[in-house]
């Protein structure tokens, strides 16, 4: 009987806290002096997307926490957030963040190296049988044997399911670990649950080694999609040009000669220049000065000469800084079956590899209009050109699961498997519109040939929808500051479908142009009164580019001679003495078509603080008209420490937050409440929490998750996670 008087109890002081009257912040409502004058959190901006006076600012409003039984439960005022702790399989802990991550105000490998990092490596969830009062959450974790980063790491799939007596989850026991795997990623479920699926990064070649129900790559691929390596290129060089080889690519191959103990440069100069009497070699000439195209005879002649010994160390000297593999990615599927069984194992991509960028997104619909069963996910991808060399970009890869095939190519195509942004791709994100019935993804790159260097290294958020080719970009709807290298100050997050027609786009961004030039811009060359309310960015739009920013920069860009229209300089983006306001993040959500095309809109900014980086932003459809909207507090100005951003042990409080907040919008980008601070909890800036019906959103993330009380970035007992929207009583 105490058990069941205990369990009863539990439930009625939950409905009691679930379902109290709330509204606003809850909490200590006093402002801050220090924050930018505001209208209490409307989150009105002043059209032109550059933010104004009612713009969000960092609340100081605490949501408060107490537990009932095993479950922490949070008032919020507007919402409730209920915490149960979870055991990850077999009690490992998870795996650290991958070298190189991409971030939005940071990156990992700004921790010295590998063993510095100390953030999980991104979960991932997927929620089902969200229409029933027992709805399911699956995640997809990756486990480590221990705690350096070159220890072996494994994927694992678990279970939680919904507990309505105490409004959380339960761990079910239903769960794997994943050995084939290096990592898992992306994770999704059919509605009912009976089908699940995750994507499974695993070696080279990994199908020659484990039963595969199809390699679709194979099947349906082509051109780069196949290539695994440059081992073939290489190989070819060797043979016909390896003087070229060596001369082109000084970085790679040139200290086999400049560190050799004792081969001397000027044991080969005597026969060069009476073989090349023509060729000016220098006052100076060394190893070092025999590079270019120009000089392949030279480098030819030099390389005959090696000792037999010596010519083959310089072989293999080539062959170790030259070869690359590409990691495979397969779809691993369980139809109607526990995660305990083998599942299916199909390889869907064998473009993944080198720098660990962008993160692996799974989507999956049962079925659509046309009677389409069909899987999405977007990774970053690597070719090799034909002098064997790498480059990046991203792609976003449909299967269609009738059948399981691939169309990558035609007029009738779905997906692509290159060139989602322009440059690099730092970070793509997939999404699904059911109402036009197509996917698309949202990608971050590091450069971008529009802009030049008029205004320094900039970036480019775009999205690009799947009936796009592989050999063209998406719609670009902001730009970030970046180098050539992969290093990004802001991105793009996440794209939610409101209708057919329309998207939101969240991005984070530093603020580029000044307000006051941008009024004077709008007076100016628009002909806009930027004093009055006005559609200012559809007026862009007639005006030059999609919206009033990319105007400003196109204008600049057409007539760098004038140079009437300043942009905000930029602290560099490895290190500075000092965080100032011109490295200060702000996040922003815009409204864009069903093309991803932003014309004629503009970005709402929702949260901008004079102190603080904000970052690691999180959007979610409740399903009801509203809109669960977080962010993150990260280092602030008035710390008064030294920038660091990467390349230092001190950049983890780059990674970790101070704080995190939640806010609910609509679809106008109006804040109807909060925002308001979670006390004890929080999420992966890479992550994302999904819908779980009835306004509830469900994660899971590690406890202590805030940097004053960082509880590290291993743990094998998590945090399983429900916001519960009072919205829909």
């Amino acid at each position: 009987m105490g058990t069941l008087f205990n369990k009863k109890l539990l439930a009625v002081t939950l409905a009691t806290l679930l379902t109290a009257c709330g509204g606003g912040g809850g909490g200590d409502s006093s402002s801050d002096t220090d924050q930018p004058a505001g209208d209490g959190g409307s989150g009105q901006g002043s059209g032109n997307g550059q933010g104004g006076a009612g713009d969000t600012p960092i609340s100081d409003n605490v949501g408060t926490s107490v537990m009932v039984g095993d479950v922490e439960v949070t008032e919020l005022g507007f919402a409730t957030l209920t915490a149960v702790d979870v055991t990850l399989p077999d009690a490992m802990n998870n795996a650290k963040e991958v070298y190189q991550m991409a971030h939005y105000i940071a990156r990992t490998d700004g921790e010295q190296n590998e063993n510095d990092i100390d953030i999980p490596i991104r979960n991932y969830v997927a929620t089902c049988a969200t229409d029933t009062e027992i709805p399911r959450m699956f995640v997809s974790t990756t486990l480590s044997e221990g705690t350096s980063a070159d220890d072996t790491t494994y994927g694992s799939v678990y279970e939680l399911k919904y507990n309505p007596e105490t409004s959380s989850f339960d761990q079910t026991g239903n769960a794997t670990i994943l050995k084939q795997c290096h990592e898992s990623h992306g994770i999704a479920a059919s509605k009912d649950c009976s089908r699940v699926a995750v994507l499974c990064n695993t070696d080279y070649q990994a199908h020659e080694r484990y039963e595969v129900q199809g390699d679709l790559v194979e099947q349906y691929g082509s051109g780069w999609m196949t290539m695994e390596d440059n081992i073939d290129k290489i190989e070819a060089r060797i043979s016909n040009e390896i003087g070229l080889m060596v001369a082109t690519n000084h970085g790679k191959f040139i200290d086999f000669f400049t560190e050799h103990p004792t081969l001397k440069f000027d044991d080969f100069l005597p026969g060069l220049k009476s073989t090349f009497p023509d060729t000016d070699f220098g006052e100076s000439p060394s190893f070092t000065t025999i590079k270019g195209a120009e000089m392949q005879e030279e480098m030819e002649y030099i390389i005959d000469n090696l000792s037999s010994a010596d010519h083959d160390a310089l072989l293999q000297h080539i062959r170790d800084n030259g070869y690359k593999y590409n990691d495979q990615i397969w779809l691993l599927e369980w139809e109607s079956e526990a995660l305990s069984e083998t599942p299916d194992a199909y390889v869907v991509n064998k473009m993944h590899g080198g720098s660990h960028v962008g993160t692996e997104e799974l989507v999956y619909v049962d079925t659509d209009s046309q009677g389409r069963s069909s899987y999405a996910f977007s990774a970053s991808a690597r070719v090799f050109d034909n002098e064997g060399d790498s480059h990046y970009s991203a792609g976003l890869t449909v299967i269609n699961r009738n059948d399981w095939s691939l169309n990558m190519s035609g007029s009738d195509n779905r997906g692509w498997y290159w060139a989602c942004g322009d440059g690099h791709v730092v970070n793509i994100r997939a999404f699904y519109n059911p109402d036009n019935e197509k996917y698309g993804a949202l990608c971050t790159s590091d450069w971008n040939d529009w802009i030049g260097s008029t205004h320094g290294q900039l970036g480019t958020i775009a999205i690009k929808m799947e009936t796009s080719s592989s050999s063209s970009e998406g719609y670009f709807n902001h730009f970030v500051p970046s180098t050539a290298a992969m290093v990004s100050n802001g991105g793009g997050h996440t794209v939610v479908p409101l209708d057919a027609d329309t998207n939101l786009s969240l991005i984070v961004s530093p603020k580029f142009i000044a307000d006051a030039d941008m009024d004077r811009f709008l007076q100016d060359e628009v002909g806009v009164d930027p004093s009055k309310e006005g559609p200012f960015d559809e007026e862009c739009s007639d005006y030059d580019e999609n919206n009033c920013f990319l105007s400003y920069m196109s204008y600049n860009y057409w007539y760098p001679e004038k140079a009437q229209f300043p942009s905000i300089e930029r602290q560099g983006l490895y290190s500075g003495d000092a965080l100032d306001p011109s490295s200060l993040t702000r996040i922003g959500i815009a409204k864009v078509n069903g093309s991803g095309s932003i014309s004629g809109q503009g970005f709402k900014w929702l949260v901008e603080d004079n102190d603080c980086q904000v970052s690691d932003p999180q959007l979610v459809d409740l399903k009801n008209g509203r809109y669960l909207f977080g962010y993150a507090k990260f280092q602030c100005i008035s710390d008064n420490l030294p920038f660091d951003r990467i390349y230092s042990p001190k950049s983890l409080r780059l990674l970790v937050p101070k704080a995190y907040y939640v806010m609910e919008i609509d679809a106008d980008l109006n804040v109807l409440e909060g925002p308001i601070q979670l006390p004890n909890h929080g999420w992966g800036g890479l992550d994302e929490p999904m819908y779980m019906g009835g306004g509830k959103v469900a994660w899971s993330y590690i406890k202590n998750p805030t940097f004053e009380n960082y509880g590290g970035g291993q743990q094998n007992t998590w945090q399983a996670m429900i916001y519960h929207s009072k919205s829909v009583n």
